[in-house]
């Protein structure tokens, strides 16, 4: 079940603070392919998957004209039918944004780019937030399609991506141990911090097979998993994202 997220000002604020980390070594495209397996391996039926892309476009207060033009590429360059897109403008004294919903039968995405001004400060973003849905499962060719927009830019991506699945019914509190220790040992992950309780399981952790992660004060994470059952419809979600799950779960 997607839940569509709402772009605004708190994603940029919780994103901005992270710091990414690389390695040339293995490339972010080797990670999401790792951690897909890792997720077809606990058994999990898929649902959808989820790419989050985030930069910074400049430091100025940026004029509605120029933010229109940002997003009118974005559109084009992310192959989406704009007569069926749904836009919305916001102004206010120190904010501007403009959003661009567009589904289709395999993907739903939102475009934001948005302009803030606090005092002198001023900062314009741009955020790019994909499901891939009805069975689509092509994370590295839509994410190839994300990032070469941003190129257009001259920008270059926050990324996080993550495979969400179910399993029937409510598993008992040990099974659900059982498939979040899977994932970590598949990718001999290291625990960094959690939280668990009897409906949900979640925990950050860092592989050393991961080439790519993020710093939280001194801690290194680049896997997140999460396990929860939801009695909507009967349905147990499994989330397993790197570098972090930047959805609602």
């Amino acid at each position: 079940m997607v839940k569509k997220i709402t772009i605004g000002i708190i994603i940029f604020t919780v994103l901005f603070s992270l710091s990414v980390q690389r390695q040339a070594f293995l490339s972010f495209d080797d990670n999401v392919e790792l951690v897909k397996r890792t997720f077809l391996n606990t058994g999990a039926k898929y649902e959808y998957a989820n790419i989050n892309a985030w930069a910074k476009i400049n430091n100025d207060f940026t004029s509605f004209y120029k933010i229109n033009e940002y997003v009118e590429i974005a559109i084009k360059n992310m192959n989406i039918n704009k007569q069926k897109t749904k836009i919305s403008r916001i102004e206010e004294n120190n904010f501007r944004q403009v959003e661009v919903e567009y589904t289709e039968n395999t993907r739903h995405i939102n475009i934001a780019v948005q302009s803030l001004k606090n005092g002198s400060k001023s900062e314009t973003y741009m955020l790019i937030d994909e499901y891939l849905i009805n069975g689509y499962d092509n994370a590295l060719k839509e994410k190839a399609l994300i990032n070469n927009t941003f190129k257009i830019f001259k920008l270059k991506p926050k990324v996080t991506v993550c495979f969400v699945g179910t399993f029937k019914g409510k598993l008992n509190k040990e099974k659900n141990s059982s498939i979040v220790k899977l994932v970590l040992d598949k990718l001999h992950a290291q625990k960094v911090e959690g939280m668990e309780d009897e409906n949900i399981i979640s925990v950050s952790a860092y592989s050393s097979k991961l080439k790519e992660y993020i710093k939280l004060g001194s801690e290194k994470i680049n896997l997140n998993v999460a396990i929860r059952y939801s009695s909507f419809d009967d349905k147990t979600y499994l989330w397993v994202a790197t570098p972090i799950i930047a959805i609602e779960y």
